[in-house]
């Protein structure tokens, strides 16, 4: 089987518009994350609460791509691709047409991409697993190239759906904290080109499987994550001591954040690697995540840095793990992403430093 390459990367979000202004961002010393508020109105409330708006939009960062090498198959993960759309159209004529693909035949037009797309709708690993499915045809030489991006737009299902479950805080993101009172929505876009042309980073294994636990949150046994990295381990023939950096999912919903802390120390035990959690600069992105969580991460590695873990402050004395407190310089080699999804869906994958 031929090895996989991230050949390059970018992303979309409330920090910027390219993977400069997201440098920038993480070299000023005041790490204020640029939130928003949104107004979510139910029956007798008006709740104002914090969200993530992206600074350009998705047509920004197709931009950014530049030219596809030739035979590049689109892989798409959303969990909002085409809702905003059919919201609009709602609101000027009625339900009319409905599709969650209705924008993927433009977005092709706009890549120059070949036709033949995959389109991945699994929550929050939706991206994260689409990458995982084009590097796997990569290596059985189904395809040469694959361009994967992580798409989330700002859309009233997603905002109503989790306020009405009560899990979207109105005060801020805590991803692992003590105080931890939900999650924070998002808007991003993201892409991975992945090929087999050697670059610096190598998508080295990944796994997927379902929690059936529970139709919305995962185990708070952490069991099904713990089997598919301990699954990654063994399949990229490396001991749990190579893992350098675990990427966590870290939402700040309290079942996400237990199971996850499970499945990292039943696997690692008291030799838990270093913590980061992401999405107190971005928000939580949803199906985009996956793609835009990549990114971001490995554009602070390639410019030598870890982030530290915006919203954490106070240690939950149930949880054997520490988010990163502060930015530290990056020697490593092995990336361990995390994702979990609402259905239970359960998804990670591991990313090699290719030492050149």
């Amino acid at each position: 089987m031929r090895q996989v390459y991230i050949e390059r990367y970018g992303i979309c979000s409330a920090l910027g518009g390219d993977l400069s202004a997201h440098t920038k961002f993480f070299d000023n010393d005041d790490l204020t994350p640029p939130v928003d508020f949104i107004h979510i109105q139910e029956t007798a409330d008006d709740y104002v609460v914090p969200y993530y708006k992206a600074k350009d939009n998705l047509d920004g960062l197709i931009k950014s791509i530049g030219k596809l090498p030739a035979n590049t198959t689109l892989f798409i993960g959303s969990s909002s691709l085409g809702v905003q759309l059919n919201e609009q159209n709602y609101v000027k004529e009625g339900i009319k047409y409905l599709g969650y693909d209705l924008e993927i035949p433009a977005l092709c037009k706009k890549l120059g991409a070949n036709s033949c797309y995959y389109v991945f709708n699994t929550a929050c690993t939706s991206s994260a697993n689409a990458l995982i499915y084009a590097a796997r045809m990569i290596k059985e030489n189904m395809i040469e190239n694959a361009l994967v991006l992580g798409i989330e737009v700002q859309n009233m299902l997603s905002q109503y759906g989790f306020m009405s479950l009560g899990l979207i805080s109105k005060e801020g993101i805590k991803p692992f904290d003590k105080h931890r009172s939900g999650i924070v929505l998002g808007e991003a876009s993201g892409f991975a080109l992945l090929s087999s042309k050697k670059s610096s980073w190598e998508f080295a294994e990944g796994g997927i499987s379902n929690d059936i636990s529970n139709i919305t949150t995962p185990s708070k046994d952490g069991e099904t994550l713990q089997n598919i990295i301990k699954n990654i381990i063994h399949d990229a023939n490396i001991k749990t001591s190579q893992i350098d950096l675990i990427k966590l999912h870290a939402t700040a919903s309290d079942s996400n954040d237990i199971s996850e802390n499970s499945a990292i120390y039943k696997v690692f035990g008291d030799s838990i690697p270093s913590c980061v959690a992401l999405k107190g600069y971005i928000g939580h992105t949803l199906g985009a995540c996956g793609v835009c969580e990549l990114a971001l991460l490995l554009n602070a590695l390639d410019n030598g840095f870890v982030p530290k873990s915006l919203g954490f402050d106070t240690q939950d004395d149930n949880f054997q793990i520490t988010p990163t407190t502060q930015k530290s310089a990056w020697r490593g080699k092995y990336v361990l992403f995390n994702y979990l999804a609402f259905g239970g869906n359960i998804t990670s994958f591991l990313i090699k430093k290719d030492d050149k």
